[in-house]
């Protein structure tokens, strides 16, 4: 039997965020009379903070969330990322002078977007700004594991839980959202590997955008290499789109997306930093102390 505590809360938390999006954001940042935003930066800084804090409810304490840029060793910097979910123990504190934070890709678990009501030219974009970044695993010299879960090399293309995990979380689609599943193939561009794409896409109000395998169970992943099913190791598999559309006053979605994010971001492959491969090889000579 499901924990009524945990339920009770969980929804608690939910239903504080939906407020939070729907009614103390507008009160606080839409003008009525100009229909527009008062301080567009600062609400997009209240909405991340929101949802930062919900997100704390369910995935690991050692993972720490935060705003920022990821860096690799390979001189790769992305663009800013709304969420980035980081292992705390190892990650260093690497600022700028305006507190700005990059984070070495070999200690970050999951990157994703915070966005209102998302129009699909902005979807679009934020998908493919997702997928970029999440390549940036795969720019890792030397890769030095401190945590997996499966025994083994670190291995991207192959495992899910070596790659980053990746999700959008809106208020609602400001589209006609109906046939999303079969469009949403057609939003990334021609070069973006399939292995690269979200995670998960959580519209508040609309319902849940992930996956599904052959047996129309909902997973995370978009595809998989050499999944164990009982003791078999089963080929290369690709997932179909999946929807999941909540019935009235249910928060079906959301409970899924909580679900999932806690074992995208408990499982996922933690490695070392190896901070001297971040800087700038230059010239030393050693001189023998005379004995």
């Amino acid at each position: 039997m499901p924990s009524t505590v945990f339920t009770a809360l969980l929804d608690e938390k939910i239903r504080s965020l939906i407020a939070a999006y729907d009614d103390t954001s507008q009160h606080i940042f839409y003008d009525d009379v100009t229909k527009r935003l008062r301080h567009a930066g600062e609400f997009g800084t209240y909405r991340e903070s929101i949802v930062r804090e919900f997100l704390r409810f369910f995935i690991p304490g050692r993972i720490d969330i935060h705003t920022g840029f990821l860096i690799t060793a390979t001189d790769k910097v992305s663009t800013q990322c709304d969420i980035v979910a980081f292992d705390a123990k190892n990650t260093p504190l690497i600022e700028s002078g305006e507190r700005q934070r990059f984070f070495p890709v070999e200690t970050v678990c999951a990157v994703g977007e915070v966005k209102s009501a998302i129009s699909k030219t902005e979807l679009r974009a934020a998908l493919n700004k997702l997928a970029r970044v999440k390549a940036m695993r795969e720019e890792i010299p030397s890769p030095a594991i401190i945590r997996r879960e499966r025994q083994g090399e670190f291995d991207p293309l192959n495992y899910g839980y070596d790659q980053l995990a990746s999700f959008i979380i809106c208020q609602r689609f400001d589209f006609d959202h109906t046939t999303l599943a079969d469009d949403i193939d057609s939003f990334y561009d021609s070069d973006v590997a399939r292995r690269h794409r979200h995670n998960m896409v959580l519209s508040l109000h609309d319902g849940l955008l992930l996956y599904a395998d052959r047996n129309g169970k909902a997973i995370m992943f978009p595809e998989l290499t050499g999944r164990l099913v009982g003791e078999q190791l089963t080929a290369h598999e690709i997932f179909s789109n999946y929807f999941v559309k909540p019935g009235a006053g249910s928060y079906a979605h959301i409970r899924i997306f909580c679900s999932y994010i806690f074992l995208l971001t408990s499982s996922a492959t933690v490695l070392y930093p190896d901070i001297s491969t971040y800087m700038q090889a230059e010239g030393v000579t050693l001189i023998e102390q005379a004995r």
